[in-house]
């Protein structure tokens, strides 16, 4: 290998090592819920763009995706960025909006970051295990407290449900979801050696302690619609199906997607349902009542009020104290889909659709195009799947670990 590409290798391992110490690092921050922690990575992920962009060595096209749809993915979240500080003119709470500005700040320079860290021989490879390891020692921490072995404060609402480090027991749900997915993969890839498929087979019990421990309904089912996903796309699986024929191939696909929409319709039942078991005991999962018809009522009607801008970024939870019939405060919509219709409109979901069809399409290349790359994305692509179906039902997009997190499992398939 010549010097520059010697260095380059470098220089892109030490970028991916900072992005997923950065990642660890919000996770025991609240997960980067709050102000200070989350506005001081954006600074210094903006920061790093202009590094990277300037120093010669790399060029301003390592920071682009090398497929249009990839570059699709990085235009569409920039895109959702500024838009979104453009909302903050008509948005009815100015700070809790600029709040929003810094998230997405953050977002819409973390993944260019991650694309130049992984792309042209980075180490894309070593992301999955990473990522397991990450989760599996976030949710330990959780197991740990939970058992009395360290010292942490719960945060309110918990009623005894693995909550920390993140601080939310949803998003740890996700998180522990996703990252099983994870270690799934990993235990099952016969290109891994025989060491790393036996960790990954031994993350599995805290990552699934962890998740029974949330209590989290949304997450169970995020991690089954992953599992399924992985089963399907996964190289190992697919010869499987190829021999099963078209039919079971449809099949399973509909399957995928029946899952989904009943997982969907589960966590979020008809408001007369009654109020959902509270805390830790294993009568929410069966359990089909919420309120989130009542949040999305609501956010659907701000959308066609205003289909076109939107309420303004963070302006939910002015439209919610207006209209709700449920004496419950609310500040999100409890859906990134939903939300982004009635904040932002039809603009800021275009914008959206583009960032997620760009990753699709990115995943969708790689898994039939076969090969080393439908080997390296068959687990992001679950997770994701995982994390797409908890986002649909959950505000845990804006608690920035956990995006950071997906975001860099999207970079695995948008750097190829």
């Amino acid at each position: 290998m010549s010097a520059p590409a010697t260095l380059r290798a470098i220089s892109q391992a030490v970028l991916a090592a900072a992005l997923l110490a950065a990642t660890a690092w919000l996770c025991f921050r609240a997960g980067g819920y709050f102000h200070d922690p989350r506005s001081g990575l954006a600074i210094a992920a903006w920061v790093a763009v202009a590094a990277v962009a300037l120093v010669p060595a790399s060029g301003t096209v390592a920071l682009v995706p090398p497929t249009r749809a990839g570059r699709l993915a990085v235009a569409g979240l920039l895109g959702l960025a500024a838009w979104t500080a453009i909302s903050v003119a008509w948005a009815p709470l100015r700070e809790a909006a600029l709040e929003d500005v810094w998230r997405l700040a953050l977002y819409a320079a973390f993944l260019p970051l991650a694309v130049a860290a992984l792309r042209d021989g980075g180490p894309a490879r070593a992301v999955e295990p990473a990522l397991v390891a990450l989760a599996t020692v976030v949710v330990g921490y959780g197991l740990l407290a939970k058992a009395g072995a360290i010292d942490a404060t719960a945060s309110a609402g918990a009623d005894g449900r693995l909550d920390q480090p993140l601080s939310y027991w949803n998003a740890m749900g996700a998180l522990a979801a996703a990252a099983l997915v994870l270690a799934a993969r990993l235990a099952t890839d016969r290109g891994r050696p025989r060491g790393l498929r036996a960790a990954g087979a031994v993350a599995l019990l805290p990552l699934a302690a962890g998740l029974f421990l949330t209590y989290s309904r949304g997450a169970v089912a995020a991690a089954a619609v992953g599992l399924v996903v992985l089963a399907l796309v996964a190289p190992e699986a697919r010869t499987l199906w190829r021999r099963a024929g078209r039919g079971w191939r449809l099949a399973a696909g509909w399957g995928t997607v029946a899952v989904a929409v009943a997982a969907t319709a589960f966590v979020a039942a008809d408001r007369a349902a009654p109020e959902p078991a509270r805390g830790a005991t294993v009568e929410r999962f069966a359990d089909v009542g919420s309120n989130r018809a009542d949040y999305w009522d609501v956010a659907l009607g701000a959308f066609a009020a205003a289909p076109v801008g939107g309420l303004g970024t963070a302006g939910f939870r002015v439209e919610w104290l207006r209209e709700r019939d449920v004496l419950e405060g609310a500040v999100d919509a409890h859906s990134l889909y939903v939300e982004t219709a009635a904040e932002l409109g039809l603009v800021g979901l275009a914008l959206l659709a583009a960032f997620a069809a760009g990753i699709a399409l990115c995943l969708w290349r790689a898994v039939r195009g076969g090969g080393p790359d439908a080997a390296l994305v068959a687990g992001p692509c679950a997770a994701l799947a995982a994390l797409a179906l908890h986002y649909g039902i959950d505000w845990d997009w804006e608690l920035p670990a956990l995006t950071l997190y997906g975001l860099l499992l999207a970079a695995v398939a948008v750097s190829r």
